[in-house]
C-alpha cells in the first residue's frame, strides 16, 4: 500500500505567494485539515503494521508528515529533497506579480525542456528527479505515506501507470490533485498496478471521522 498526500493549505495559497520552493508554512487550515486526516488514518492503522512516512523536505509537507506521524506512533519522518514540488528559480518565495515580470511562456503547455523561470527546472528534469528518488519507495512491502506535492504526486501517478513523461505530455493526461488528498496505489490480487482511490477528500467533510477502510482493498498478498 502506497498513500500519497498532498500537504493541506499553505500561506502561499492564501497570500497570492508563487508556488514550487516557496517555502510556506501550513495555514491554522491547512493544520486543521491534517489534525482530521491523522485522527482518521489513525482508525485504518489501528490494527495495522506501522508504515514508513516520507516527506517533502519543505516545510508545510515536513509539518503535516509531523502529525500523521503523531497520530500514528511512528517515530520518524524522512525528508527527501527528491519529493519537492517543481522548482520555480528565482521566483521561490515571490508574489505572483513579482514573477510575472521574469516569467517565460511556453508556446503549447506541453513542452519537456521549457524553463518558465531563471533557476528552474524543466518538466522533464522534475520527472526524472522524482522518480529517480521514489521509484524505490513503491517497492517497499510495509505500508508507505508520501507527503508531497501536487506536482510530484503526478509524476509518482504518471510513472505507476507506466507513462514516461513524453506520453502524458503528448496525450495531455494530468490529475487533479487537492491540497489534504489521499490517493492510494497498490498492486492488485491480479497483479496489477491500481489506484484505489484518487484525490479523495471526502474525509474533510464526515464529521464522524470514519476509517477510510484501506485495507479492505483487493490487495495482493506478500
Amino acid at each position: 500500500m502506497i498513500l500519497l498526500i498532498r500537504h493541506g493549505e499553505a500561506a502561499h495559497h492564501v497570500l497570492s505567494l508563487t508556488g514550487g520552493w516557496t517555502d510556506s508554512e501550513l495555514t491554522e487550515r491547512g493544520k486543521r485539515q491534517f489534525e482530521r486526516l491523522s485522527r482518521v488514518l489513525a482508525r485504518d492503522f489501528a490494527d495495522a503494521p506501522r508504515p514508513d512516512i516520507y516527506v517533502s523536505d519543505l516545510k508545510r509537507a515536513a509539518q503535516c508528515g509531523r502529525i500523521i506521524a503523531s497520530a500514528l506512533g511512528v517515530e520518524r519522518v524522512t525528508a527527501c529533497p527528491f519529493l519537492r514540488e517543481k522548482s520555480n528559480g528565482r521566483a521561490a518565495g515571490l508574489t505572483r506579480e513579482e514573477a510575472r515580470a521574469f516569467y517565460h511562456p511556453p508556446l503549447t503547455g506541453r513542452e519537456l525542456d521549457h524553463v518558465n523561470y531563471d533557476g528552474g527546472e524543466t518538466r522533464r528534469s522534475f520527472y526524472e528527479r522524482t522518480v529517480a528518488g521514489a521509484a524505490p519507495l513503491l517497492e517497499e512491502e510495509r505500508p508507505v505515506i508520501i507527503v508531497a506535492h501536487k506536482g510530484t504526486i503526478q509524476n509518482i501517478l504518471f510513472y505507476w501507470l507506466r507513462l514516461s513523461i513524453e506520453e502524458a505530455a503528448q496525450k495531455q493526461i494530468s490529475f487533479d490533485i487537492r491540497p489534504a488528498s489521499l490517493t492510494m496505489l497498490g498492486i492488485n490480487k491480479w497483479g496489477e498496478h491500481s489506484i484505489f482511490l484518487l484525490n479523495e477528500t471526502a474525509y474533510l467533510y464526515d464529521d464522524r471521522e470514519r476509517a477510510l477502510g484501506l485495507f479492505q482493498y483487493p490487495f495482493q498478498k506478500q
